[in-house]
């Protein structure tokens, strides 16, 4: 340890009560999460967190009084300068309002947590010693006043002023302005670095409003960054290393005894190293757990467009098939009747026929007078009605062969003279040419 770092440690001891500590709201949120489960009151949560300005923090939380009082006593009792920027302080130039750089480094030393506290301490050494000499190399070439991710940033921070308009109050210094814009006018005094939104204050950044007072004086945004955002303040946090240290083996022996773990019941199997996420979570592995169910997809009721009735198709209807049964029926009924009376028409024709063809001539019978007869006689046959048989089932018809038009076969030199014929012939005839290849066969 360099002597340095050994004057570090006191400082640090004095400074530790006077931290400013802050919570994750995206924790706060899970928590808040459990109880209420609207969308409406989770969005209202993260309104307030991301509101700069106390009157707007003041409006969000009466909007969430106004419609859930219990939420709001939840969130009124934790302390506004630990999760939302309308309170933060303007020392640490940060307005993170989420726990991502401890959660960043939690996961690249997870394959280490289930090792001893030696080996644990010894790889945590590495990859920090790893991680600084990387970045001091990593930005050496780089040329501008800016990091590339702040400078991207302010990039993103000029495209939105555009829609502010700065007028100049009138001061000797041309220092203060007063922006116009949506959905209220703001307040910038360039020379002390103060907007009326907070946002300057506590970044370290120029907002929207300062940039477009910036603009308006042409000159250079990058001047009113931050200190602690400029690249020399990133050499400068990069500038030491850790020293290197010999295997533990060589490590110098201690006079002391040695601490001794406690004793605890280990349970069996690996110890865990993922956190307990939530219902609402998605499993972070890429493999299918065997708990984890799929929803099916859910189509829209089908509805019968022959009977009108939701539930089932045309092509399935039972109403369907049972009214093409009855028609088919009544059309067999029909054909059996038409051809009874066929048969019987042709039986009583047939004696006329038969005498005519033979040349007798008849002689016309005495007219008969008709007797009325209200009740049929017993020698009258009784007509019965006979049930049709059931129709043959449908079947699909044979396809029909596929009619070809046979191109008759026509000698075009039919009817020419001889010598006509032998010189088209002569004339006709294939001569190859030197080097001619006859195509292959397929």
């Amino acid at each position: 340890m360099s002597d340095m770092q050994k004057g570090l440690i006191p400082a640090v001891k004095e400074l530790l009560p006077t931290v400013y500590h802050r919570f994750c709201v995206w924790h706060l949120w899970k928590n808040f999460n459990k109880q209420w489960k609207e969308l409406e009151l989770r969005g209202m949560l993260w309104d307030c967190a991301r509101k700069t300005t106390r009157h707007g923090f003041e409006q969000k939380m009466l909007r969430l009084k106004r419609r859930n009082e219990e939420a709001w006593a939840y969130l009124n009792k934790w302390p506004k300068e630990s999760w939302t920027r309308a309170f933060f302080s303007h020392g640490p130039k940060m307005d993170n309002i989420c726990n991502n750089g401890c959660e960043v480094f939690n996961s690249r030393i997870k394959e280490f947590r289930a090792k001893p506290i030696i080996t644990l301490l010894e790889e945590v050494r590495m990859f920090a010693m790893r991680s600084i000499a990387k970045n001091k190399v990593k930005l050496s070439h780089h040329i501008g006043k800016l990091p590339p991710i702040q400078q991207s940033r302010l990039q993103k921070i000029r495209k939105d002023s555009q829609k502010w308009t700065p007028i100049w109050c009138g001061d000797d210094g041309y220092q203060r302005f007063e922006i116009h814009g949506w959905p209220t006018n703001m307040a910038v005094d360039l020379s002390k670095s103060i907007c009326t939104c907070r946002f300057w204050q506590i970044t370290g950044m120029p907002c929207v409003h300062a940039r477009a007072a910036i603009s308006r004086i042409n000159k250079n945004p990058e001047d009113f960054c931050h200190h602690w955002l400029t690249m020399e303040a990133y050499r400068a946090t990069y500038m030491h290393s850790l020293n290197p240290i010999p295997g533990e083996e060589l490590w110098e022996k201690s006079e002391y005894n040695r601490p001794q773990a406690p004793k605890t019941r280990r349970r069996p199997g690996n110890f865990k190293k993922k956190r307990r996420k939530d219902a609402d979570e998605e499993p972070s592995s890429s493999k299918k757990s065997k708990t984890a169910t799929k929803l099916k997809r859910i189509y829209k009721e089908f509805t019968c467009t022959y009977c009108g009735v939701k539930g089932h198709t045309k092509r399935s209807c039972a109403h369907r098939k049972a009214d093409d049964i009855a028609s088919a029926l009544a059309a067999a009924a029909a054909a059996v009747v038409a051809k009874s009376k066929s048969q019987d028409g042709a039986s009583a024709n047939a004696p006329d026929d038969a005498a005519t063809t033979a040349g007798i001539q008849t002689v016309d019978a005495p007219q008969v007078s008709e007797i009325d007869i209200t009740q049929p006689t017993v020698s009258q046959p009784q007509i019965i009605e006979q049930v049709p048989p059931p129709p043959p089932p449908l079947t699909r018809p044979d396809k029909l062969p596929h009619k070809r038009r046979a191109t008759p076969s026509v000698d075009p030199m039919q009817g020419a003279s001889s010598g006509t014929t032998s010189k088209f012939t002569e004339f006709m005839k294939f001569v190859p040419t030197l080097g001619f290849k006859a195509p292959r066969k397929k």
